[in-house]
């Protein structure tokens, strides 16, 4: 009964939506005849393909929320991965190979079009890299995929209902497009902010380590060696380095700028303007479902000033053992990256609302030296006035222009009432919030118009870095023009090769997870590596994609915990709720759960259970949407996920 079922929902899909089946009738169909005959057509028909490399959005992929990094504090929002609630789409899902059938098109026009021969080579550069892009996607996701060479039409049903192409033959395809492309592209592309050499390499740089260390730890072998993907985001990468060899000195308005032309190191990004065409990072973040939280475990990996691991540093003055400690000493003496990425504490009196800039003469400290500590410090590393909006300056301002009087702001806990910018943990997720033109975040949702970096030097240089340990070649000249370049704009000591030894983290993976089959050590010097990645690129989007090609999905088996606090501290008339008509100051009315047990006075904040069962390994790879596999007999559901025959 069950598989009829099944069948039956299936069936209903694709009678709605059979014209997903890839494509068939591209949406994008003009009169080809004429559409592709010279240069500004290409040009032309290419600026659509730009919308799909990457954008602002405030979803829980881009917020890292079901990885290590953090989580949706929203009830029945757990880790999917860590509590088994990965389910198998009836449609959509990634699945999706509309650009890819539009670029073919475009690709098998260009010998008949009446541009010259170096022309031809720049625009089928340009559609081969973009075809790389949309099929690194859906490699990523789902490993084998078909591979459509050419143009696809109605009666091509080899290409319609045939199988899936395995994924080693697939990457090396997208590999020798991304070659072609970045010796045959324009060097400077088609102006400002287009696809370039540049560019090319960037996207070498990023898909040639994804692939290379999948394919390692996963012991996938086929068309090439991995380390020929490897090599290939090694050299990209340092013909990258070698143009910028710096990075802009200001880590926050990477995030926070109304234009990233010109800015040092951002190769390619997103632009966004007013009105019309901006977006709703910030004024999300700002509202009562502000659910995008960082975790203690992602704050204890920035390293201290020292470049030490809050385990080893004496800078840290926090638990060595367990790193906890009030959120005031936690955040003394740590990356600068940290302070642009999650909220740093701060109190401030003043009655409610406050709105932005009119009342912040009402605005007063408390007597307590502490509630107003960051507030100085982030005065003084933002590089701009107090007055210029499109800094991180402290108070924070919530929804509609209100200052919030306090961080952290937990959610339940009615901090004199203020309703926007809480946490359920009380990391509140700080990288994307944007000060300036705060009186438009009221009538949009679509009204901030910061530019959106797609490929920055930033992730060049800990793609390269990944890259020459993978193959043996990393030193301290690697570290130099890599993560130190980023360290000195984050103000942490440099990294020294040679000081790396077994003892250098304790909290290192050391492997041997008996629930995994060929879980590894991760080398100490590597362990580094990961994590200036990690903290460089935190809440960019990376982190799911790197825990599965490091086979390390294992990662998110942990209860995620968030700040360290006295409830003592909250028994008081600023956290009171009304309850019954009345004002009640009394923590137990709030949902405060304390780790490891909640009878205590002090402890982290716990929001979900432990996870259970924990990753699996069918995790590395997304499930196919059941309509495809109904309409396409031929292709396969990746293997422990449901499929219509189930």
């Amino acid at each position: 009964m069950k598989k009829y079922l099944v069948m039956t929902i299936c069936c209903l899909v694709f009678i709605a939506c059979n014209d997903d089946f890839l494509d068939r009738q591209p949406k994008n169909s003009l009169t080809e005849a004429t559409v592709f005959t010279t240069y500004d057509n290409f040009k032309t028909y290419c600026w659509k393909f730009y919308q799909n490399l990457g954008k602002y959005a405030y979803d829980k992929n881009q917020m890292e929320a079901n990885t290590d990094n953090g989580f949706w504090g929203a009830a029945s929002n757990e880790n999917i991965y860590a509590f088994n609630k990965v389910t198998t789409p009836g449609s959509g899902g990634g699945w999706d190979f509309g650009n890819i059938r539009a670029l073919n098109v475009m690709l098998d026009k260009i010998d008949d079009s009446s541009m010259n021969e170096k022309d031809k080579e720049h625009w089928r550069s340009v559609g081969y890299f973009f075809k790389a892009f949309n099929y690194f996607q859906l490699v990523a996701k789902f490993g084998d995929v078909p591979w459509l060479e050419k143009t696809v039409t109605d009666q091509d049903d080899e290409l319609l209902y045939g199988p899936r192409t395995p994924r080693s033959e697939v990457s090396k395809k997208i590999l020798d497009l991304l070659l072609y492309a970045r010796d045959n592209i324009k060097t400077t592309g088609d102006g400002d902010n287009t696809i370039n050499r540049d560019v090319v390499n960037a996207l070498i740089s990023r898909f040639g380590l994804f692939e290379g260390t999948f394919q390692k730890y996963h012991q996938i072998s086929g068309e090439i060696p991995y380390t020929d993907y490897l090599q290939a985001s090694y050299d990209a990468s340092k013909e990258l380095i070698g143009k910028y060899p710096t990075v802009h000195n200001h880590f926050d308005e990477l995030f926070n700028s109304e234009s990233l032309a010109g800015v040092t190191g951002v190769l390619l990004y997103r632009n966004y303007v007013n009105p019309g065409k901006g977006h709703g990072i910030d004024r999300i973040l700002r509202s009562s479902d502000s659910y995008a939280e960082a975790c203690a475990e992602s704050v204890q990996a920035f390293l201290c000033s020292d470049g030490k691991p809050i385990w080893t540093s004496s800078n840290y003055e926090g638990d060595p053992k367990t790193g906890d400690a009030t959120m005031n000493v936690e955040f003394r003496n740590r990356d600068y990256r940290l302070y642009f990425t999650v909220a740093p504490p701060y109190r401030v009196n003043g009655g409610a609302p406050l709105y932005y800039p009119d009342d912040a003469s009402k605005i007063t400290n408390t007597e307590k030296p502490e509630d107003r500590e960051y507030i100085d410090f982030m005065q003084t590393i933002t590089g701009k006035p107090e007055a210029d909006g499109s800094s991180k300056q402290l108070p924070l301002m919530q929804w509609g222009c209100i200052y919030l009087l306090e961080i952290p702001h937990l959610r339940g806990i009615y901090n004199m009432n203020q309703p926007y910018n809480i946490s359920s943990g009380g990391y509140y997720v700080y990288k994307h919030y944007y000060g300036a033109n705060l009186q438009l975040l009221g009538s949009s949702q679509s009204d901030n118009s910061t530019d959106c970096p797609l490929f920055r030097m930033g992730e060049v240089m800990v793609n390269h870095a990944e890259a020459a340990w993978e193959l043996g070649l990393f030193n301290q000249g690697v570290a130099d023009i890599t993560i130190n370049q980023l360290r000195k704009r984050a103000h942490v000591a440099d990294m020294n090769v040679a000081e790396i030894d077994a003892s250098f983290d304790p909290k290192r993976d050391r492997g041997g997870d008996p629930k995994y089959d060929q879980d590894y050590a991760v080398d100490p010097v590597l362990w580094e590596i990961r994590r200036e990645r990690r903290v460089e690129l935190m809440f960019e989007g990376f982190r799911l994609n790197d825990l599965r090609r490091w086979r390390k999905g294992k990662y998110v088996n942990k209860q995620q915990l968030g700040v360290y606090v006295k409830k003592s501290d909250y028994e008081d008339e600023r956290h009171c709720a009304y309850i019954n008509g009345g004002r009640e100051p009394d923590i137990s009315k709030f949902a405060l759960n304390l780790y490891p047990d909640n009878n205590r006075d002090a402890g982290r904040i716990v929001f979900f259970k432990e996870p259970n069962p924990g990753w699996q390994d069918i995790y590395y790879l997304d499930p196919l949407p059941m309509d495809q596999l109904v309409l396409n007999p031929s292709l396969k559901q990746n293997p422990g996920y449901n499929s219509p025959s189930n």
